[in-house]
């Protein structure tokens, strides 16, 4: 791709890129523009380039945005698709890409949100139906329940959803992970991304066994300590509050 293609290129990604900034609801009317660019053009880079690189990332970055603005219902998946295809390749000459590396992992922490979505309306469904059936409980009516409740919780582990979360999860956590460790190696680390590796671990941890998940929900914490420690950084609400309840607790196990 000549320098005359590549900028009318970017111009493209830069319009699709303020358009959103503006209008976020307007993703919709970019996806013919992306899959016009996307039917034709494959990042088959066998060697290092970092001009190359410079408007590569910026272009799947933006095309990413798109195809996952509506995560919790599944995304726009054949430009996601295309976007991970062209972040793997792109790996295979940059492994040590921070940048490459997180997006790779926030390709699939968003994959994840269409299942982890639905997981948490089931789960509000069924505690609205419990708390409307709350009656006086003998202690040993209690211990039952609680048993009842453990034993379907498990199970619930087994179900679709559960098992693409995981499934999706596993490798948003990997790719962070292996992201947040480079980072930290090149004293290149974020808050931003120490928050998001959190958040797909703590996701990691709701959706896996309690008889492993107290792993996920420490290393998560350890990654939020490191981030509310970096200068005017602000942890988001959520993951501040998660913190400051679970934090003091963990520091005490």
């Amino acid at each position: 791709m000549d320098e005359h293609m590549v900028g009318t290129l970017m111009s493209t990604i830069e319009l699709i890129a303020s358009t959103l900034d503006t209008a976020p609801d307007s993703w919709r009317d970019q996806l013919q523009a992306i899959r016009n660019i996307t039917a034709t053009l494959e990042l088959l880079d066998d060697t290092p380039n970092q001009v190359r690189k410079h408007w590569q990332l910026p272009l799947i970055s933006v095309f990413q945005r798109v195809a996952y603005a509506d995560a919790d219902n599944g995304g726009v998946l054949d430009i996601a698709n295309w976007c991970l295809r062209q972040m793997l390749r792109l790996l295979l000459v940059h492994p040590d890409d921070v940048d490459l590396l997180a997006l790779v992992g926030w390709n699939w922490l968003l994959r994840s949100q269409k299942f982890l979505a639905r997981i948490h309306c089931a789960e509000w469904e069924s505690v609205s139906s419990e708390t409307s059936q709350i009656h006086s409980l003998s202690q040993s009516e209690e211990q039952r329940q609680a048993i009842t409740a453990a034993v379907q919780a498990e199970d619930r582990l087994q179900t679709a959803d559960y098992v693409e979360a995981r499934g999706t999860l596993l490798p948003a956590v990997d790719y962070l992970r292996r992201a947040t460790a480079v980072a930290q190696a090149q004293e290149k680390i974020t808050g931003l991304l120490l928050s998001n590796t959190a958040e797909a671990c703590m996701s990691l941890g709701n959706v896996s066994s309690p008889r492993i998940n107290h792993k996920y929900f420490t290393e998560a914490l350890a990654y939020l300590r490191v981030a509310s420690d970096i200068p005017n950084y602000s942890l988001p609400l959520h993951l501040q509050q998660y913190l400051e309840e679970y934090g003091p607790l963990e520091s005490r196990d």
